[in-house]
């Protein structure tokens, strides 16, 4: 099991954590009191969405980021688990639903 370093920016502050490659970032974080924005948990709404500045996420299971906006670096933290030490920008939620699904609306 290899742990990473992991760096939130978090509503203008940063924390950094460590997280086991069988962990997800959004677990971690709140066991150890971060209150990151979250809601299904099971990587089909977009309430963690993040963007991953640095480094590799494995979000398999990320069924509300299409392979697009994963190629574009945006993950889900609740399926999200790290692969190298990350850096990670949170609240995309509305970012990322505007990219998915903006294009569609009339306005």
């Amino acid at each position: 099991m290899a742990i990473y370093k992991v760096e939130i920016l978090h509503r203008g502050q940063t924390h950094t954590i460590e997280v086991p490659d069988d962990r997800t970032v959004l677990e971690v974080a709140n066991k150890l009191g971060l209150d990151l924005p979250s809601s299904c948990t099971a990587g089909v709404c977009t309430t963690c969405a993040a963007q991953i500045l640095e480094g590799t996420i494995d979000q398999t299971d990320g069924m509300g980021v299409s392979q697009e906006l994963q190629e574009q670096g945006y993950a889900l933290l609740c399926v999200g688990f790290p692969r190298s030490d990350l850096k990670i920008e949170t609240e995309k939620e509305e970012t990322v639903y505007h990219l998915q699904f903006g294009q569609h609306q009339n306005k």
